[in-house]
C-alpha cells in the first residue's frame, strides 16, 4: 500500500494518507522545441532577518563596536543590552557613560567614555555577536577611533581623534598597547567551546573616549567579498541568477524614521547611521549597522556572477504594522528620486555625483544595474496611488530599467487580485508574487501557471516562497516541505516563458536567533549547513535547461495525472543533455518510464541525481547532510525508452546524453 505524506493546520505532527501511488510514464517530444528557460530563472532572496546581516554575513566579530545601540539601562551594562559589560582590574575602576559630543562622524555620533579613577585598569570587554572565536592560520584586524578627554572646571576639553590600526594572526592571546591603556583578546572564561573576548582598558587616572571598534577576520580563510565566506561559498554553489536585497519588510520598516534608505548604507562606515532593525523581538535586540550595506551587496552579486535586485520604497511603510505611515501622493516623486539616485549609483560615470561616491569605495566601474522593485508585498489603492507615479518617474529617465512591481503578501487573496487587475505593461515589467503556504498548496499550486495570461499582463516572479510545514507546532526545514517546493518549481521552469523569475525567502537563520523560520541556510559562529529545502533550489539551479522539451506524463490506470507525481523535461544545449527532474511525492517507490518517443538515444551512461529520505527529515548542525544530493551512474542500453525506480519522498535529476 503506497502512502503520501499529508500535513493539517491543526495537527501536531504530519500526517501520512495511504493512497496507490501507480508507476508513472512520461513522455518526451524531443524534435519539437519549447520555449528557452531564461537564465534569470533561479535567484536568491536577501533580508537581515534571522541574524543574516549583523551576526552573519557581515565578518565583524564585535556587537555594537560602534556604540550606537539604545542602552537599555546606564546602570546595569550587559553584552545582550549593549554588547558590552565593564571590565575592572588590579584595582581599577571608571565611570562608563555614552557621549555625544564632536564624534567622528555626526552620524554616529554616540560613543564610549571611560573615565578612569583607579590606579589599575578600567574599561569594558565584548563578547560578540552570540561567540567570538579566532581561527588558526587567520589574519585579523583591530581599529578604533580614540581620544584623551581633559577635565577644564566643570566643562571638558576634547582632543582629536586618533586611530588605532593593527593586523594580526591568531596566534593565542593578544595586547594591545596604545597611548593609555591596552586592548587585549582573552579565552572567555564563561563559555565551553572556545569563544574570546575583547577587552578596552584604561591605565591609571584618565579619560579617554573611543568610538568605532572593529575585529575583523581580513584572510586567507574566513573572508569571500568582505563576507564570511562559509556563507558565501554556500550562495555561490546555488549558483543563482541574480541576488533580491535588502528584503522583504525591512525595505520599509515600521516608520519613517527607520525605513531602510538606501543613501545611509554607503561611504565610510562612520557614517552608516545604526537603526532598530524590523525584526527585533523583545527578549531579543536586534539592530542594523550596515556594516553590509548597498555597496556590499553590490559587490556580492559581481562576486556570485548575478544580477542585482534592490527593493526600494514605495512612499509608504510596512502595511501589516497598523497604521502604515503613507506620503502624499503628490509627495511620491521624492521616493522616486532616491531610487534614480540608486541608479546613478550603481551605473553612473565617477564624475557623477553618486558615481562618484562608488567609485571612492573602490569600484570606479558601474555595477550595470538592470532593474529594480518598487515597493515589498504591498497593496491596495494606498500602495498604487503612490506606486503609480514613481514608476512613471524612473521609466521617464530610464526607460532601460525593468520595474519589479507588488501583488501584496497572498497568492490569491483579495489584495492579489486587486494588483493583478490595476497593474499593466505599462507599470511593471514583473509582477512579485508571495506565498508562505502548507504542503498541499503548493502540491495543487504545480499547475498555477499553465493558464496565465501571455500576452497581456506583465510576467511573473515568484519573489518569496516557502513551504511551512509544522510539526510539533513549529514550521520546520523538513525533506517533505522541500519536495512540495520541488512539485511546485516543476510548475515554474515548465512556464518560463511566464515565471521569470524565482526566489526561496529568507535566505539565512543563525541558529539560536531565528525570527522566522523555515530558512534556506542555517549557521552558527562557526559553521553552516543547508536544509533539504536549499539542496532542492540547488538542484533546480544547477540543472537549469536552455530551453522546455514538451512532455506529457501519464499514470498506470490510464488516469491523466497523479497528485504525488510531479516533472518537467528540458535540454542543456551546451552539455548535450535531456534534463529530467521528477517529484515523488510519495513515501513509496515509484516506477518510472521515460518515453523518448520516435528518437532513439545512444547507448551509454545516464547521470541520476537523488535527494529523497523520510518526510520529517532535517538537515541540523550534528547531522549537517542527512539530507543532501546523492548523485550516480546508471547504465542505459540506448533506444527509444528508459525505465527506474525513483525513491520515496524524492526529487530525482536525470542527465542523458542527447547527442
Amino acid at each position: 500500500m503506497m502512502k503520501r505524506c499529508l500535513s493539517a493546520a491543526t495537527a501536531a505532527v504530519a500526517l501520512c494518507a495511504f493512497a496507490a501511488a501507480p508507476g508513472a510514464k512520461v513522455t518526451l517530444d524531443l524534435v519539437t522545441k519549447g520555449h528557452d528557460v531564461p537564465k534569470s530563472l533561479y535567484g536568491i532572496f536577501f533580508e537581515d532577518i534571522n541574524w543574516g546581516a549583523d551576526g552573519g554575513l557581515s565578518p565583524e566579530m564585535l556587537a555594537n563596536g560602534g556604540f550606537n545601540w539604545l542602552q537599555a539601562d546606564h546602570e546595569k551594562w550587559n553584552c545582550r543590552e549593549d554588547g558590552w559589560e565593564p571590565d575592572f582590574r588590579d584595582g581599577g575602576m571608571a565611570r562608563l557613560s555614552f557621549q555625544y559630543g564632536s564624534p567622528v562622524h555626526p552620524n554616529t555620533a554616540k560613543h564610549l567614555r571611560i573615565e578612569s579613577f583607579g590606579a589599575g585598569l578600567a574599561g569594558v570587554r565584548n563578547r560578540g555577536m552570540d561567540g567570538m572565536w579566532f581561527a588558526n592560520g587567520e589574519m585579523y584586524r583591530l581599529s578604533f577611533d580614540w581620544r584623551e578627554v581633559r577635565r577644564s572646571g566643570v566643562d571638558y576639553e576634547l582632543g582629536k581623534w586618533n586611530r588605532f590600526d593593527s593586523k594580526f594572526a591568531a596566534e593565542g592571546e593578544k595586547s594591545f598597547d596604545f597611548p593609555f591603556g591596552i586592548v587585549k583578546t582573552e579565552p572567555d572564561a564563561k563559555s565551553a567551546d572556545s569563544r574570546w573576548t575583547l577587552s578596552i582598558l584604561v591605565k591609571g587616572r584618565r579619560t579617554v573616549e573611543f568610538d568605532n571598534v572593529t575585529l575583523k577576520p581580513v584572510g586567507p580563510k574566513l573572508v569571500r567579498a568582505g563576507m564570511r565566506k562559509d556563507l558565501v561559498d554556500r550562495l555561490a554553489a546555488l549558483k543563482p541568477a541574480f541576488v533580491r536585497f535588502p528584503g522583504g519588510c525591512i525595505v520599509e520598516e515600521g516608520d519613517f524614521q527607520h525605513w531602510y534608505d538606501w543613501r545611509r548604507t554607503v561611504g565610510p562606515k562612520e557614517r552608516r547611521e545604526c537603526v532598530l532593525n524590523r525584526w527585533v523581538r523583545p527578549d531579543a535586540p536586534y539592530w542594523e549597522t550596515f556594516d553590509i550595506g548597498f555597496y556590499e551587496y553590490f559587490v556580492l552579486c559581481e562576486e556570485l556572477g548575478a544580477e542585482p535586485l534592490p527593493i526600494c520604497l514605495s512612499g509608504l511603510t510596512c502595511q501589516y504594522q497598523k497604521p502604515a505611515q503613507l506620503c502624499a501622493v503628490e509627495d511620491a516623486d521624492i521616493f522616486a528620486g532616491v531610487i534614480l539616485e540608486l541608479i546613478e549609483f550603481a551605473n553612473g560615470g565617477a564624475d557623477t555625483l553618486w558615481g562618484k561616491v562608488r567609485s571612492e569605495m573602490g569600484h570606479p566601474a558601474p555595477f550595470n544595474l538592470k532593474m529594480v522593485g518598487i515597493g515589498n508585498e504591498n497593496w491596495d489603492k494606498e500602495f498604487f496611488d503612490r506606486y503609480e507615479p514613481i514608476v512613471k518617474v524612473v521609466r521617464e529617465k530610464h526607460p532601460e530599467i525593468k520595474i519589479v512591481g507588488s501583488s501584496g503578501p497572498g497568492p490569491e487573496d483579495g489584495r492579489f487580485k486587486y494588483a493583478w487587475n490595476r497593474i499593466t505593461k505599462d507599470t511593471a515589467d514583473f509582477v512579485d508574487e508571495h506565498y508562505y503556504m502548507p504542503p498541499e498548496w503548493f502540491l495543487k499550486s504545480a499547475k498555477r501557471y499553465d493558464g496565465y495570461d501571455r500576452v497581456n499582463k506583465p510576467l511573473v516572479y515568484a519573489g518569496e516562497y516557502a513551504c511551512h510545514h509544522r510539526i510539533g507546532g513549529k514550521k520546520v526545514n523538513t525533506l517533505w516541505s522541500a519536495v512540495c517546493e520541488a512539485a511546485a518549481m516543476t510548475g515554474f521552469e515548465r512556464n518560463s516563458d511566464v515565471v521569470r523569475m524565482a526566489s526561496y525567502a529568507p535566505l539565512f537563520a543563525r541558529e539560536g536567533h531565528d525570527q522566522w523560520s523555515p530558512d534556506l541556510i542555517w549557521f552558527s559562529g562557526t559553521e553552516s549547513w543547508g536544509s533539504p529545502n536549499y539542496y532542492v533550489q540547488q538542484l533546480f539551479m544547477t540543472n537549469r535547461p536552455d530551453r522546455i522539451v514538451p512532455s506529457t506524463e501519464v499514470v498506470a490506470g490510464g488516469n491523466a495525472e497523479d497528485p504525488g507525481f510531479f516533472h518537467t523535461c528540458g535540454y542543456d544545449a551546451d552539455a548535450g543533455e535531456v534534463v529530467v527532474k521528477c517529484v515523488n511525492a510519495s513515501e513509496e517507490p515509484r516506477e518510472l518510464t521515460l518515453d523518448f518517443g520516435n528518437t532513439s538515444l545512444h547507448k551509454g551512461e545516464i547521470r541520476r541525481i537523488e535527494l529523497s529520505g523520510a518526510c520529517n527529515d532535517q538537515n541540523t548542525r550534528e547531522n549537517p547532510n542527512k539530507c543532501s544530493p546523492v548523485s550516480d551512474w546508471i547504465p542505459f542500453a540506448g533506444g527509444h525508452e528508459f525505465k527506474t525506480t525513483i525513491k520515496p519522498t524524492s526529487l530525482t535529476v536525470f542527465r542523458i546524453k542527447a547527442s
